[in-house]
């Protein structure tokens, strides 16, 4: 029950946070901000302690969120940079996990097209090396017609196309295994 109610004074402090928008952390240049839980128990206080950091660009976009334990230990962090608007580098690390007692890490990288369209994004360990890409194109409409996923030796893994009606409505969806298999057909129909 404690976890829960603990659970739950975490969930309405980080609020204050995810109500401010980008425009509103533009407009008052605000530059961070940090959250602090208070944890009662039977109308008590039991705790206190920072719970949330975020560090924001002058566009508004939040460049670090620290989420932190009761013990003021990290329990997640996440590190974006940005090119303009465009999100291009996000490193997310979490604290000590409980199976192997190793940190967590997975950094990710977007790569966009002329168009502002995310084109390839790529997953890495702590060691740089690469876990996976994807590669994707688009109609000359703008929507998603090929993504494809390679493993970390560039491995074709999962291909998936896209069609559209007239409409621009996505009618279809195929995923075809390395070797070109068929794995999964998704068909989409509309009422007006």
């Amino acid at each position: 029950m404690n976890r829960l109610f603990f659970a739950f004074c975490l969930l309405l402090s980080s609020g204050f946070l995810f109500a401010q928008s980008k425009k509103e952390i533009k407009t008052y240049k605000i530059k961070s901000t940090t959250a602090t839980t208070t944890v009662y128990n039977a109308g008590k206080e039991t705790a206190s302690y920072k719970s949330e950091y975020k560090v924001f660009d002058k566009e508004g976009n939040t460049t670090l969120d620290v989420e932190y334990n009761a013990d003021g230990t990290v329990r997640k962090k996440v590190a974006t940079r940005f090119t303009g608007k465009m999100k291009t580098e996000e490193i997310v690390e979490e604290g000590l996990a409980e199976e192997d007692g190793k940190k967590k890490y997975k950094k990710t990288a977007w790569k966009y097209n002329s168009k502002g369209e995310k084109s390839e994004e790529t997953e890495y360990d702590s060691s740089g090396n690469v876990l996976k890409r994807t590669t994707i194109t688009y109609t000359a409409k703008g929507d998603r017609a090929i993504e494809e996923v390679y493993d970390g030796a560039g491995k074709l893994v999962r291909k998936t196309g896209y069609v559209y009606d007239s409409k621009g409505l996505r009618t279809e969806k195929k995923v075809t295994g390395p070797d070109n298999l068929l794995i999964r057909q998704v068909k989409y129909t509309y009422t007006y």
